[in-house]
């Protein structure tokens, strides 16, 4: 497989087609351990860079500022990156005790496919934010479909169940399960803030 900048984002659009062959293209990746971690680093800072961007352009009305999540950018790269990491063990813990036959850097590598797909629809929510802010709306929804397309599909191939329609729906589960935790913790450490409070 050529890791060039041309190839992948034209398996990125394959993606959309045909994921479970592109699955098995990026999961036949060999790169050390610890270059999969480098990568995904870089993706989430790259993810980071550009939602402060986002921000900039369009910031958040204060008004509707319910966690510092959505103003600090230093908090919510580590929020983001710390799902992300949690998503990659969960791929593989929770595939594992059902049956799958994944590896864990297949599931570091679904994670970082799943990022770097979502970085290019991220680079397009930011040029419609200038342009047509309407139409970047829906590109960001988009974004969050195609996650759950990729990882659906990805997470079936690499630990070999035959229902990407199945996972999903363990994503769904697993996501609202892990939501609710991290809104406990959220609660717990103070980082909430009650809608309108301000000036």
């Amino acid at each position: 497989m050529k890791l060039e900048w041309g190839y992948l984002v034209g398996m990125a659009l394959q993606t959309v087609v045909e994921p479970r062959k592109i699955a098995r293209e990026i999961q036949a990746i060999s790169l050390p351990r610890t270059t999969l971690w480098e990568v995904l680093i870089l993706l989430l800072v790259g993810a980071t860079f550009l939602a402060v961007i986002d921000g900039i352009i369009l910031p958040v009305d204060p008004a509707m500022v319910i966690s510092p999540l959505q103003v600090d950018p230093l908090m919510m790269g580590v929020a983001q990156g710390s799902t992300t990491i949690f998503l990659v063990f969960a791929i593989y813990w929770v595939g594992r005790a059902v049956g799958g036959t994944g590896s864990f850097d297949q599931a570091l590598l679904t994670v970082i496919w799943a990022q770097f797909v979502g970085l290019i629809l991220q680079l397009g929510v930011v040029f419609f934010d200038v342009f047509a802010p309407g139409f970047s709306v829906l590109l960001a929804i988009l974004t969050v479909v195609m996650n759950f397309w990729i990882l659906s599909h990805f997470i079936a191939e690499m630990h070999g169940f035959r229902s990407a329609a199945m996972v999903f729906a363990g994503i769904l589960v697993t996501s609202v399960l892990a939501i609710f935790g991290v809104s406990i913790v959220i609660g717990i450490i103070g980082l909430f803030i009650p809608i309108g409070t301000g000036a």
